[in-house]
């Protein structure tokens, strides 16, 4: 693909993302020495970053003396996988938003494991650099869940059947909207001025949503929400 063209897009983009981490402190685990030298020097200040690795033991190591905000990793590393990385990490600090790179073909275990732990972000490699990874890492900055759809098509091809369509045969349209507004990170008060509804009646609906779905948390319920194919995300231009 002939990428000449897009070089303001891409500046532009690097721009964006330096935006949205402006406060955060940022740990990036890339296997490619010079795929994380590249990220360093056009998608991050100084201040930003709490330290680059190559492997999974020593990020983990910076992550617990550092407390970082944010974690960048692809799944392919020097020593440890990328994806076992996102596990621990979400087990241990869950609140730490997470944007994995994928560039292999993940075993389904290992993928359902790491949506199950509450991954925000996984995304193709091959998705980068059309405006997908900023408009990816804008909805993780607002709460939201994003799972690339051909690693959702993974999940569901993995999985024992497809419930979705019994789950969307319980859900009603208002619980549907909800949970769509819910995924892309927006909170009761945002949802229900969306809906011009009641903050006390989102909280209902997320309640039923909840036990309909037989879901833990929000956090599951959104990635419920994709992996089943209940809610569509939109591609960055607007096209679904």
């Amino acid at each position: 693909m002939d990428f000449s063209a897009r070089l303001g897009p891409i500046r532009a983009s690097a721009g964006r993302v330096r935006q949205l981490l402006h406060d955060a402190k940022v740990v990036v685990c890339f296997g490619s020495r010079a795929k994380l030298c590249f990220f360093l020097a056009g998608h991050l200040e100084e201040h930003q970053l709490a330290g680059a690795f190559t492997t999974a033991a020593e990020t983990l190591r910076c992550i617990a003396s550092e407390q970082p905000g944010f974690l960048f990793c692809s799944d392919q590393l020097e020593d440890g996988c990328g994806l076992e990385l996102m596990i621990a990490v979400k087990q241990r600090w869950p609140a730490m938003r997470t944007l994995l790179l994928i560039s292999g073909r993940p075993r389904a275990a290992l993928l359902r494991a790491a949506v199950d732990a509450g991954c925000d972000g996984l995304l193709l490699e091959s998705s980068m650099g059309m405006g997908t990874a900023t408009s990816t890492l804008e909805t993780i900055c607002r709460g939201g869940i994003v799972v690339d759809r051909a690693l959702l098509a993974l999940l569901r091809q993995s999985g024992q059947g497809d419930p979705s369509h019994d789950h969307l045969q319980t859900l009603s349209a208002r619980e549907l909207e909800v949970l769509t507004l819910l995924c892309r990170g927006g909170s009761n008060v945002e949802i229900a001025e969306q809906l011009v509804i009641a903050p006390d009646t989102v909280k209902s609906h997320i309640k039923n949503l909840l036990l309909k779905l037989g879901a833990r948390g929000r956090t599951h319920a959104a990635v419920m929400a994709l992996e089943l194919g209940l809610v569509e995300w939109p591609s960055h231009d607007g096209r679904r």
